[in-house]
């Protein structure tokens, strides 16, 4: 493995998909025997991988979400292949399912349809309790988690939330972190969905404090998924958990998912990417750093900033001192929801 973020998202979720089919609240009542054999499952399959509150309103005209955390579904257009669903697919659509909606309108908003995006802030809430973790979705879900608008990434994380039926509340929050405590060998599972109610302005403070706890944990997969919850978290202070696991972790697998988060993955805006800069470039200039991970630390460097330089520390030091103030500029300009993606 010699490229950042090669580990995708959908590699990464079917590694976690058949511990995950397990609802949350089955999880958090299901008796300790038949959970360490799920465990013992899930463990087995993560080892063949290589590796709100609701929605927040429209923001006021002209204002920008300074942070990825609780950033709100709806928001200004991107360009789109089309705008708006057509007046026969939204007649077609009134009259489907529950998950056939969410399907297809996750589909559209993978396809920059603001219409599709917005409906499914609307929609959400009343699809709880009447979705289910299909093949379909969870191939929309890796694809929409790697969306270059991040307000695809939040709507991702608002229909997994209602597919896993996790409520958006701190009692539910609390139950989780309590069954997570009790049963370590499921705290893989756990992260990635707490951090995606951290996400959702659950607890977020209180979550980050465990992820940030559980990317020492000695199992491998509690730290690989550990660093999957920081990501969908979307704050700053997460920063410094990734830099941390890119330098010490002994699993080059952890590395690349922390090499990831900062570059590409996750829901830290362009601007918020470019605190890591210092950071990595000191990184760069770390003569303990095995060559494989010193090559992700300058694809980092490249993705997160936009600019094609040697893989030099010195090279990188002398530009940031020189534009890193304009290249924060830059992307606090532009709109805070554009971020490196595949579609």
């Amino acid at each position: 493995m010699s490229t950042l973020c090669f580990v995708e998202a959908s590699q990464a979720k079917r590694a976690q998909s058949r511990f995950a089919r397990v609802p949350p609240r089955t999880l958090l009542r299901i008796a300790p025997a038949t959970l360490a054999l799920l465990a013992l499952m899930a463990l087995f399959a993560w080892q063949i991988a290589a590796s709100q509150t609701a929605p927040a309103p429209n923001p006021l005209p002209g204002s920008k979400p300074q942070s990825g955390t609780d950033l709100p579904v709806p928001g200004l257009p991107v360009p789109a292949d089309h705008g708006k669903l057509s007046e026969h697919n939204a007649e077609w659509l009134e009259a489907q399912p529950p998950q056939t909606q969410m399907e297809f309108l996750l589909g559209a908003a993978i396809n920059h349809d603001l219409y599709a995006t917005n409906l499914i802030a609307g929609m959400v809430d009343g699809w709880r309790g009447q979705l289910k973790a299909s093949p379909r979705w969870e191939v929309l879900q890796d694809t929409a988690l790697y969306s270059n608008d991040l307000r695809v990434r939040a709507a991702a994380i608002e229909i997994n939330l209602a597919v896993r039926d996790i409520s958006k509340t701190n009692d539910f929050a609390d139950r989780m972190i309590e069954s997570a405590n009790k049963l370590p060998g499921n705290r893989p599972y756990f992260a990635w969905e707490l951090g995606m109610l951290a996400n959702r302005g659950i607890k977020t403070e209180r979550i980050h404090e465990l992820l940030a706890e559980w990317i020492h944990d000695p199992n491998q997969q509690t730290r690989f998924w550990s660093v999957e919850g920081l990501a969908h978290i979307g704050s700053e202070d997460t920063i410094g958990n990734f830099l941390d696991v890119f330098r010490n972790d002994p699993s080059l697998d952890v590395r690349e998912r922390a090499g990831c988060s900062l570059a590409k993955s996750g829901m830290l805006t362009r601007q918020q990417r470019m605190k890591a800069v210092p950071g990595l470039i000191d990184l760069a200039g770390d003569p303990s750093l095995d060559p494989t991970t010193r090559n992700w630390v300058y694809q980092a460097l490249r993705e997160i900033t936009n600019v094609n330089l040697p893989n030099n520390p010195t090279t990188w030091r002398n530009w940031y001192s020189s534009h890193g103030a304009e290249k924060v500029r830059e992307f606090g300009k532009g709109e805070s929801w554009k971020v490196l993606g595949n579609s």
